[in-house]
């Protein structure tokens, strides 16, 4: 198994370098249908997000928007309905990079890591939906890629899991245990406010 625990030990990315760029996974309005996913942790999620955009877009790094289009029958995050746009708390601006994925990984079936490395990034400071699934999947793809990957625990979120067994791990849960698991490994966990005061 190959080991990325030099990750662990990055500074934090810097906005106004160019070899950084700031993720944004998932963060569409299929997020808000309780109905469909039950409910989510951190309600703060949305503010954070708009705490780390006003930090980047007031620098030189780059913002890469992934969405999800989802192949799956119900899924609200199917291209064309209401569910797969953008949440207004992360509308693109011109220039900013959007990458459409239609799997966990934002790596897979895109030109994502081509992008970035024409760009120059080496280093990622990740933030969206959902913690268990597209962010972790996606953070975990970047370390194997030998990205320096930075996660910004405050400005994610999940949802509840019920087991095999019937057991449901509720959403926070299941946020610290997926962070804890990247955490040292494939990536620095930390907060928003951590990440701004290097800026």
């Amino acid at each position: 198994m190959a080991s990325h625990t030099g990750n662990a030990r990055l500074r934090l990315c810097d906005a106004r370098d160019e070899g950084a760029a700031l993720m944004i996974i998932d963060v569409q309005r299929a997020i808000d249908d309780i109905g469909y996913w039950g409910e989510r942790n951190n309600a703060r999620m949305e503010e954070n997000l708009e705490d780390l955009l006003g930090c980047w877009r007031g620098g030189n790094g780059h913002i890469v928007h992934v969405r999800h289009f989802s192949h799956t029958p119900g899924s609200p995050y199917r291209s064309g309905q209401s569910g797969a746009e953008f949440k207004a708390c992360v509308t693109p601006r011109q220039g900013e990079r959007i990458v459409t994925k239609h799997v966990s990984s934002a790596f897979v079936g895109t030109d994502l890591e081509a992008w970035l490395r024409r760009h120059g990034v080496s280093r990622l400071v990740v933030a969206g939906v959902a913690t268990a699934h597209a962010v972790s999947t996606t953070v975990r793809h970047a370390g194997c890629l030998d990205f320096r990957v930075t996660v910004a625990a405050d400005a994610c979120a999940t949802f509840a899991v019920r087991d095999r067994n019937g057991r449901l791990w509720d959403a926070e849960q299941v946020h610290a245990l997926s962070l804890a698991v990247l955490d040292g490994t494939f990536a620095e966990v930390t907060s928003t406010h951590s990440v701004v005061q290097h800026f």
